[in-house]
């Protein structure tokens, strides 16, 4: 998870002066540096203590330690700009036509970005991990969990056994599996460990649930305790945005990759599966007089 995500997120949910701080920060966030301490507490009409406990609230020993990273991390986002702004990609008056191609824009940004970060080792002990599995079980919240849909019926048409856990029942769902089965979380922030999904990791490592994780970038929770982890493209802020254009596309192209690796594995087996599979749902359309 970034620094200006968490930054966010403390925003957010903050109503003293570490709001205050965090609203500075991310509006400063291009020439922070050439704040002092004693700048920012007058502008934030804070302290210069407030100021270098905001710091350690993010994991830090004081100001200058997040100021380099937080400065480092800033030039990145600025020296890898997209076509678009993948938050606002288009703006009010735009016409259709800039509309949409503001839109393909985002998605195909987001899917570029998202192969640069992919591991392909993890990749691939995905796709052992769903081969072996007995049952695959996604958890998430929504909207993460129609992507998990979709995903889970690509595997059901071959064969595979998968579901997507509902948020009420993650902690259920995740006690009954075993080392025999197969858990994919989906949290664009995966940080907070008292939240859905995350609440579902101790027991999944208890269980010795193989498990694959898919989540933003930058250290999190998920990323520290699930080994096989998927790295979904983050450009978006968590919450000033017009939609989840580019996340979506990074999380359902991370999901497909999945799906075709581990479609390719026992690829002649998968496909007699999948074309019995379709002709007889076919027939029964049919017999049902359900069009396509």
């Amino acid at each position: 998870m970034f620094l200006t995500h968490r930054i966010e997120e403390i925003v957010v949910q903050s109503t003293d002066t570490r709001r205050a701080i965090g609203e500075f920060v991310l509006r400063e966030r291009s020439h922070l540096a050439d704040y002092t301490i004693g700048d920012i507490a007058e502008a934030t009409f804070s302290s210069k203590p407030s100021v270098t406990r905001f710091a350690k609230a993010l994991g830090y020993s004081g100001w200058r330690d997040f100021i380099r990273d937080f400065v480092a991390e800033v030039h990145f986002e600025e020296s890898h700009q997209t076509a678009v702004d993948p938050n606002y990609p288009f703006a009010a008056g735009d016409a259709d036509e800039t509309v949409i191609n503001a839109v393909a824009d985002a998605q195909f940004d987001a899917v570029a970005d998202t192969m640069r970060l992919l591991n392909r080792g993890a990749i691939a002990l995905g796709a052992r991990y769903l081969q072996h599995a007995k049952c695959v079980h996604v958890f998430g919240v929504s909207p993460n969990t129609y992507l998990g849909e979709l995903f889970c019926r690509k595997l059901l048409s071959v064969g595979k056994t998968a579901h997507v856990a509902s948020p009420d029942e993650n902690g259920v769902v995740a006690r009954s599996l075993t080392s025999d089965d197969c858990a994919v979380i989906i949290s664009y922030s995966g940080n907070n460990p008292a939240v859905n999904p995350m609440q579902v990791v101790p027991t999944l490592l208890a269980n010795k649930v193989p498990t694959i994780a898919i989540t933003g970038e930058g250290e999190n929770y998920l990323r520290h305790n699930v080994r096989c982890t998927l790295t979904i493209s983050s450009r978006e802020t968590l919450y000033d945005k017009i939609s989840t254009f580019g996340t979506e596309a990074s999380i359902l192209f991370l999901l497909n990759a999945l799906f075709g690796c581990y479609f390719a594995r026992a690829y002649e087996r998968n496909k007699a599966f999948k074309t019995r599979s379709a002709q007889a749902l076919e027939q029964s359309r049919e017999a049902a007089g359900i069009e396509r």
